[in-house]
């Protein structure tokens, strides 16, 4: 037939292309997703482009509720693919109220987000009962698709428009999100909804769990969490019946209070450049933001190969401390960090309690910990000691000057070049040490300083 049907689907323009089609079925495609054509003037002014999507393609000998099926599924691939990193993507159905509010519905499949949208449909704008999108300025973008229906307990489901259920139209006001909801449906619950306002602590894992390539999205926790705020937190609703929905829908948008939180550092975003001698490091995230009341931290990760819908861990009690701390730090540093931050157990024992809680940040993989280096002195430097001063010259660089190092700066040279097998931190600070004749641990942290300057000067490396 080759007709071309225009859609908008999460602010995507769709043409469903009906070539290879017969009479019949295109016109069963235009009835299922009349609700969501639109006209070129009538777009959402999204930066998307547009999508071609045959509707039939050759060799399909699938019937007309197997198409109709498919094609909803392909077209939500199609739109949440392309607002991929551009759009906090929920699966969620979305009800808009007359002023352009609109209440986010959040659960599984099976949750009974189709049912919620049927019942709270009839008077509410129907947005969507598959995804809802959201920009960072709050606003939602529509996808009004057919609904998918079980129908005499037959498969596959029966594609049904908004329309030709009763669901009402999109008011003439702009979308904007009023309210995150987390269905609970519970057979035994009470015949009165309960309602529950969750900080983003709470309802973090259930949300990025229904959230369609959240890595892709820039600062994507810190996204999250401005959104939760703006609404005054998630809402979790126990109710037995979505009838019962109908009567609680103002108490469900009705702003809370804002939700406090703060940014992770930008430095703690980044692996940190561990110190020359052994410690603990922070790993690669995507994100992180503190919780305050109590202290937490929400961290994003993705799999080893930065893969994946990416998986949040809460850390709680003094593991945001560790984890702050966590900058190449050595150990005593982490114990430090602890008691300033939340004072000193009183069993005294605070060493066990940080040991305890770093192996468990070790394990879950948000630190690590990192391999003392070895100093050696590089093959391209020239040098002479005349005894009460050495003198060296790097042979890499041809405007090189030569530089003398005198006192301490003249230990820590030949402790360097003493044994070359064995040259880290800690055995250049001993024998330092020994010979000047005074303890380690006062001059650990000058000299460390002073290997690295030699390292940024291109007389020594590591290995």
């Amino acid at each position: 037939m080759g007709e071309s049907i225009l859609i908008e689907a999460l602010g995507v323009p769709v043409v469903l292309d009906t070539t290879g089609t017969t009479d019949a079925e295109a016109s069963a495609v235009r009835a299922a997703w009349r609700d969501a054509v639109v006209s070129d003037r009538a777009r959402s002014g999204s930066s998307a482009e547009e999508v071609v999507i045959l509707v039939r393609e050759a060799g399909d000998e699938s019937d007309l509720p197997q198409l109709l099926e498919r094609l909803s599924q392909r077209v939500t691939l199609v739109a949440i693919t392309t607002q991929r990193g551009r759009l906090w993507m929920l699966h969620a159905a979305g009800l808009a109220l007359p002023d352009g509010r609109v209440l986010v519905l959040v659960g599984p499949s099976g949750r009974g987000k189709t049912t919620a949208s049927r019942v709270l449909g009839a008077q509410l704008g129907y947005v969507s009962d598959e995804t809802v999108a959201i920009d960072r300025d709050g606003r939602v973008y529509p996808y009004r698709k057919p609904l998918s229906i079980i129908e005499g307990g037959a498969y596959p489901k029966a594609q049904r428009s908004p329309a030709e259920l009763g669901l009402a139209g999109l008011p003439d006001a702009p979308l904007q999100l009023a309210a995150i909801v987390l269905l609970d449906r519970r057979p035994d619950a009470a015949d009165e909804p309960v309602i529950e306002t969750l900080d983003l602590g709470d309802a973090l894992e259930e949300l990025v769990s229904q959230t369609s390539f959240l890595p892709d999205l820039d600062r994507p926790l810190q996204q999250l969490a401005a959104h939760v705020s703006a609404v005054g937190g998630v809402r979790r609703v126990v109710y037995s019946e979505a009838t019962a929905l109908s009567r609680i829908v103002e108490n469900l948008v009705a702003s809370g209070a804002e939700m406090p939180w703060h940014p992770a550092a930008d430095g703690m975003l980044s692996v940190p450049v561990p110190r020359a001698s052994a410690g603990y490091a922070r790993t690669p995230i995507i994100d992180a933001v503190a919780l305050t009341d109590p202290d937490r931290i929400a961290i994003l990760q993705t799999d080893a190969e930065g893969e994946g819908e990416g998986a949040v861990q809460m850390l709680a009690g003094i593991a945001p401390a560790l984890w702050r701390a966590a900058s190449g730090a050595p150990f005593g540093d982490l114990v430090d960090a602890a008691i300033d931050a939340y004072g000193a157990p009183d069993d005294g024992a605070a060493g066990a309690a940080v040991r305890g809680a770093v192996d468990e940040l070790v394990a879950a993989g948000l630190v690590r910990e990192t391999v003392e280096q070895a100093w050696c002195i590089r093959d391209d430097v020239a040098w002479l000691d005349s005894g009460d001063r050495i003198a060296v010259l790097s042979l890499a660089a041809p405007d090189a000057q030569t530089r003398i190092l005198e006192g301490s700066a003249g230990l820590i040279w030949r402790a360097l070049a003493d044994d070359p097998s064995d040259g880290t931190a800690a055995v250049i600070v001993t024998r330092v040490a020994d010979a000047a004749g005074i303890d380690a641990d006062g001059i650990s942290r000058d000299v460390e300083a002073f290997l690295i300057d030699l390292r940024d000067s291109g007389f020594v490396s590591e290995r």
